[in-house]
């Protein structure tokens, strides 16, 4: 629930550069701190995980209209940087499908990239403690879900347009009519916005509740997986350290 899908003309300008701007300084380091590894392995990774999430995106679960991340999985095989990158190449992708407007894809790459990298980081937390990397990755997804989802409502909030264009709408005509009525939702009276952000968050967070027992086992079941299969994927390396 936390991907935004905001169609173009809705979001205020400041909100937008500061989307794109810090979109693009992360994408700059994230590209610095991989200036020394195997670019060959770097960016076969980062195109394989640009490709997974963005299947798993643009699928939503039928009746929720919830939609996997799968960011969190990306954060535990390649890291904060490649998968900040990955995120960076599916969001924009995204957005040129009108899966969410252009002008909200440094927003979008900020929450999705706030996964990836809080998904690695908890991961490597709860590995040791939990020892089965079910467990580990499961656990790691709840907490990043409920944070980034948190993060996407204070988006919400903090640009005060009406809440009912964040939801996750996959037919993308509704986006177009949507567009249409942006002025009106600019002039909403504010104690209207705070009742339809409260009614918009428990939806967003009851919605995400069942996403969020999901897609933890999703991204737990892979994870399991791998480390049966190909553990050398979970191990810590140079590449997948930055």
């Amino acid at each position: 629930m936390s991907h935004l899908h905001i169609p173009d003309g809705v979001l205020p300008l400041p909100w937008i550069a500061a989307g794109i701007g810090l979109t693009a300084l992360f994408v700059y380091l994230a590209l610095a701190a991989l200036k020394r590894h195997d670019r060959a392995r770097v960016v076969s990774r980062i195109a394989t995980l640009s490709a997974v999430m963005l299947l798993a995106m643009s699928l939503p679960i039928p009746l929720l209209g919830y939609h996997v991340n799968l960011t969190v999985l990306a954060g535990i095989l390649a890291g904060p940087a490649e998968g900040f990158i990955a995120a960076f190449v599916t969001n924009l992708i995204l957005g040129l499908m009108a899966h969410g407007g252009i002008t909200v894809v440094g927003l979008n790459t900020l929450v999705t990239g706030l996964e990836v990298s809080l998904g690695w980081l908890i991961w490597r937390s709860l590995r040791r403690a939990l020892r089965r990397p079910f467990a580990a990755a499961a656990v790691s997804t709840v907490i990043v879900l409920l944070i980034s989802t948190t993060a996407m409502l204070g988006i919400v909030a903090g640009t005060q347009i009406n809440p009912d264009l964040a939801l996750h709408r996959h037919d993308h005509s509704e986006h177009a009519d949507h567009s249409e009525h942006a002025d009106n939702a600019d002039h909403a009276d504010d104690t209207d916005h705070v009742g339809s952000l409260k009614a918009f968050a428990a939806v967003v967070y009851a919605t995400g509740a069942v996403g969020w027992a999901i897609e933890p086992l999703v991204v737990g079941s892979v994870t399991e997986f791998i480390a049966k299969s190909r553990p050398d994927m979970l191990s810590p390396s140079p590449d997948r350290e930055a």
